[in-house]
């Protein structure tokens, strides 16, 4: 089904793309038309690409729709690249050129990922003004307030968000999200049901960001219901996924710990160590000789 859905999309924007390189051509370089292909290029997921004709159309005049709509899509390319200043500095300009929901969420992501959580959060509720029932303004605030330990407001939103229904392919990451703000009050045996669903429901086709961290959230959960056994197995698969994250040997650590193992605890704790202190990279002396 995933692949069908992709291969019909990418018809559509193929065409829209080679009819841009057509306009192109024939020297017609409006800024509407840097703009359609980017968001073409976007789409076909040439991200480099796609910021480079964002950038240009955003050079020539542009009515305020797509003006809003050039530095919106130029925000989230900015933020896949991890330019999150940039990012929020783009979802503002947007929302100079017009207020919408989706401009005030762009910038409520990129706040948080740079640690402003009061101001993510701000932004997620004038989203919610303009339209109360934005699903995405919810998950978002939803996880502001996660970073905020603010729990049950955080559940409140995930349990809104998931019921709804409305975007199947997160749901696994809002499960996940879900289970955390779970664990935190105390309720372990919950968090395990939503880590298990968020398994049961991820989607093939769908590349999740930070795969381990169900697996660790759900160790968690069995360490704290007494299950050390079951948090191991976890940890495996987690290691499994993700080799390079100290996390995962700290919760594992404290799984070995539990199971009577304080041999393997100490060992997977100094390989935590090992990998969170910082390596010097030695960069080779270049001669200026001939």
């Amino acid at each position: 089904m995933c692949v069908e859905q992709d291969v019909a999309r990418l018809g559509t924007v193929t065409a829209d793309l080679l009819e841009c390189n057509r306009l192109l051509a024939a020297g017609d370089a409006t800024p509407e038309v840097r703009l359609r292909r980017g968001i073409a290029l976007d789409a076909m997921r040439d991200y480099s690409g796609a910021l480079a004709e964002l950038t240009a159309a955003l050079d020539g005049p542009l009515g305020p729709d797509d003006l809003a709509d050039a530095h919106h899509r130029r925000s989230l390319l900015l933020r896949r690249s991890g330019r999150y200043a940039e990012a929020e500095l783009d979802a503002t300009a947007s929302l100079v050129a017009k207020l919408t929901s989706r401009g005030y969420i762009a910038r409520a992501i990129a706040r948080s990922l740079r640690g402003d959580q009061q101001g993510a959060w701000t932004d997620t509720e004038r989203a919610l003004l303009l339209n109360p029932g934005e699903w995405e303004a919810r998950a978002v605030r939803g996880r502001a307030f996660l970073a905020m330990d603010r729990w049950r407001d955080a559940i409140d939103d995930f349990d809104w968000v998931i019921e709804l229904g409305e975007c199947p392919v997160y749901s696994e990451e809002l499960r996940v999200d879900r289970a955390e703000a779970l664990l935190a009050i105390g309720e372990a045996a919950r968090a395990v049901i939503d880590c298990s669903l968020a398994l049961a429901a991820r989607v093939p086709c769908h590349p999740v960001s930070g795969a381990h961290r169900v697996h660790l959230v759900r160790a968690r959960a069995q360490l704290a219901l007494g299950d050390a056994g079951a948090a191991l197995g976890d940890c495996f698969l987690a290691a499994a996924i993700e080799p390079g994250e100290a996390e995962v040997f700290e919760v594992r650590a404290a799984a070995y710990e539990a199971a009577g193992c304080p041999e393997d605890a100490r060992s997977d704790l100094m390989r935590a160590n090992d990998l969170r202190e910082p390596r010097i990279v030695v960069t080779p002396l270049t001669s200026s000789l001939a």
